[in-house]
């Protein structure tokens, strides 16, 4: 019976990420910030409806983590980043969360449940989101680390790989 372990292949595979739906595929002109490239600036509403630009942490190493309250792998990543946001957070680190998601409540309850304490950011658009849009963001959750003047250093980095990057440009001593 080969078909079992082709499934259960399959459905591991799958697990580590949330796709975007074909329907809404990212136009060809928005392609991911190469490193070294300057990233693009997000100016979206966050938790109690102001506008946070991520040019304004300028001047600090900054990740930004594109994510959603219904994204499994997302939410599994959480514990992770609030490792990262304690060790690295008075060395340096901002963390600059865009939320993918649709449902405000839902939003603002997945980032109490989770315990993250940064900066969250969402235009509710889902997929059509203008910082997914600029971002050419695929499948989520990913992530994009910035230096201080808002340069791209890496993209897409997770769990340990993520925290020994970050640790690279901010030392633990």
């Amino acid at each position: 019976m080969m078909r079992q372990p082709l499934v259960g292949l399959l459905v591991l595979l799958s697990a580590g990420s949330c796709q975007r739906p074909a329907a809404t595929a990212t136009p060809a002109a928005a392609a991911k910030p190469r490193a070294a490239a300057e990233a693009p600036d997000i100016n979206l509403p966050g938790l109690n409806g102001s506008k946070l630009a991520l040019s304004s942490l300028r001047g600090k190493y900054v990740l930004v983590d594109f994510w959603a309250s219904w994204c499994g792998p997302c939410r599994a990543e959480s514990p992770n980043l609030r490792k990262i946001y304690g060790q690295f957070h008075s060395r340096g680190l901002e963390i600059y969360s865009v939320s993918l998601d649709v449902n405000k409540a839902r939003w603002h309850q997945a980032i109490a449940a989770d315990e993250l304490t940064w900066h969250h950011v969402s235009d509710l658009r889902g997929w059509q989101s203008t910082a997914a849009q600029a971002y050419g963001v695929r499948s989520i959750p990913y992530s994009v680390l910035l230096d201080p003047e808002g340069h791209v250093l890496a993209h897409n980095l997770r769990g340990r790989a993520l925290g020994q990057k970050i640790a690279e440009y901010l030392p633990l001593d």
